[in-house]
């Protein structure tokens, strides 16, 4: 189980259209589609309260297709210290508001390790949803089959967004990991608790997060991470919107 991430990719095939218009110019003919970019550097990649990296940095990016009408496409990816360091997620969706103060978001996503072809068995696919009121969102990920073939997994958590002065922003977190089997020693389930602080600079998201989980540093060790893969930690996180 310890393999999770997201990753790369390149020009998603559909791009806007170039039409003529009467006076010879050209216009983007988008049809309602819109396409954005992001690329950023982290100094741990967390993965629900646990380090896919084993502490170290990583390069991250990714590229997302919405319409107007609330279906989205994306892709995003990392660097992880498994699977020969690579962890790709395709992801799809609709997201939609019910009124100013209830959204919603619906979804599937595919997280693969292309660089180990011939062991395929880390591939998982989750679904995904939430519902939000004001700046508080309770949502649910669902995989039958989590990864490494560990059977059912459920994620829950909620979330609380607050804004600071200044342009600061903060988001404090509460979840849970249940799996079907015990995972980390006696226990099927551990919960995940953080809390992050961003602030834009110059175009640029700048962000500190807090994370820690329940997991003892044994009982992380006995599931194939470093001992200190589950421990508290603070990460320092730069984001480049494109």
């Amino acid at each position: 189980m310890k393999k999770f991430t997201k990753a790369v990719v390149a020009s998603l095939l559909l791009g806007p259209a170039l039409v003529i218009a009467d006076d010879g110019a050209e216009t983007a003919n988008t049809a309602g589609f819109s396409l954005s970019a992001n690329i950023g550097l982290t100094s741990d990649y967390l993965y629900r309260g646990l380090s896919q990296t084993t502490g170290d940095p990583a390069i991250q990016g990714g590229f997302d297709l919405t319409h107007e009408s609330g279906f989205y496409l994306g892709i995003w990816g990392s660097n992880v210290d498994f699977s020969d360091s690579l962890e790709i997620d395709y992801y799809g969706g609709y997201s939609g508001t019910i009124n100013e103060e209830f959204s919603y978001d619906l979804g599937i996503i595919y997280y693969d390790y292309p660089s180990d072809p011939s062991d395929p068995q880390g591939d998982f696919v989750e679904y995904y949803g939430s519902v939000s009121w004001k700046n508080l969102t309770l949502g649910l990920n669902y995989s039958n089959d989590f990864f490494a073939e560990t059977g059912e997994a459920y994620y829950y958590y909620g979330s609380y967004d607050i804004e600071l002065p200044m342009g600061f922003t903060a988001s404090l977190l509460l979840a849970q990991q249940k799996f079907e089997e015990a995972t980390f020693g006696s226990s099927d389930d551990y919960t995940h608790y953080g809390l992050s602080i961003n602030k834009e600079v110059l175009g640029v998201e700048l962000g500190l997060n807090f994370s820690d989980t329940d997991i003892s540093k044994s009982d992380c060790a006995g599931a194939g991470f470093s001992r200190n893969d589950c421990d508290s930690t603070v990460v320092f996180s730069i984001t480049k919107s494109l």
